[in-house]
């Protein structure tokens, strides 16, 4: 079983990664802490590292400067996994001994699992295909484990982040269907069986605002519980959104998957404890 070590302090991501590649066949270990990575590579020996650039301590470019210098683990393949995508940060993780840079955003952790297969199979890596799902569809992203007999609507436009929520989701025994505009995904809440809805603010053919007072306009829809799930928080933002009858609104970088499904479960049982 390979060995992959992540180095990465962002625990929504951390969830998520280390599930995934799990999940792959892979033998993980994570850590945040950049000044401990040399002597995790030298007690583990990992087949790679999977390492970010910005974190609390050492950033990347450090630590592979650190590594590089040690004959033991010199030679191990360290992938920088970053969000920046500047060239000129491409060329100096390269050029500090990097044996590839992945950016984030152009990977779902399928994808990304997928890729470091294909890395530690071939040892060469190319760029991935975003998988294609037509901005009018509506699809399942795939069978509960153990069904609860609860439906959740993710209405999202980035597949990273319906994979993200919708794999934990499915995980903790509910259904999940996505639908890729705003909406598409009223249509979808129409025509009902969901329990409870999440919902991006900036949406091809309807923003979140338009569509929580969609929602609650709908005499089908108007008690299904909405939470929103934003890159952005201004204050304004935010008591608009509940104003108009949102349930709750998060920073989607800030929130991890399982605290997502926590309150999912929170919100349904509320709803259901209200009704009865």
């Amino acid at each position: 079983m390979s060995k992959i070590l992540v180095v990465e302090d962002d625990p929504m991501l951390v969830e998520i990664y280390e599930k995934k590649l799990t999940d792959a066949g892979f033998e993980v270990k994570v850590t945040a802490n950049g000044a401990s990575v040399k002597d995790e590579m030298l007690e583990w020996r990992p087949n790679l590292v999977l390492l970010d650039v910005v974190l609390p301590d050492l950033d990347g470019f450090e630590i592979l400067e650190v590594i590089k210098k040690e004959d033991e683990i010199k030679d191990i393949p360290v992938y920088v996994f970053s969000n920046l995508s500047a060239r000129e940060d491409i060329d100096r993780a390269t050029g500090l001994g990097a044996a590839g840079f992945l950016i984030k955003s152009s990977f779902t952790p399928s994808q990304l699992a997928e890729e470091i297969k294909k890395i530690l199979g071939h040892g060469v890596s190319s760029p991935p295909q975003p998988a294609a799902v037509p901005e009018t569809q509506a699809t399942e992203t795939g069978s509960a484990r153990e069904s609860n007999g609860k439906r959740v609507l993710i209405i999202e436009d980035e597949d990273i982040f319906i994979e993200m929520f919708g794999e934990k989701l499915k995980q903790e025994g509910y259904e999940v269907v996505a639908a890729k505009n705003g909406k598409w995904g009223l249509k979808e809440a129409e025509a009902g069986g969901f329990d409870c809805v999440i919902l991006d603010m900036m949406m091809p053919a309807m923003n979140g605002f338009e569509a929580i007072q969609e929602l609650r306009a709908n005499e089908k829809t108007k008690n299904i519980p909405i939470i929103i799930l934003s890159n952005s928080a201004l204050d304004s933002e935010v008591k608009k959104a509940l104003e108009l009858g949102a349930n709750a609104y998060h920073i989607k970088t800030q929130i991890t998957p399982g605290e997502v499904a926590e309150e999912v479960k929170a919100l349904i049982k509320n709803k259901s404890g209200a009704e009865s």
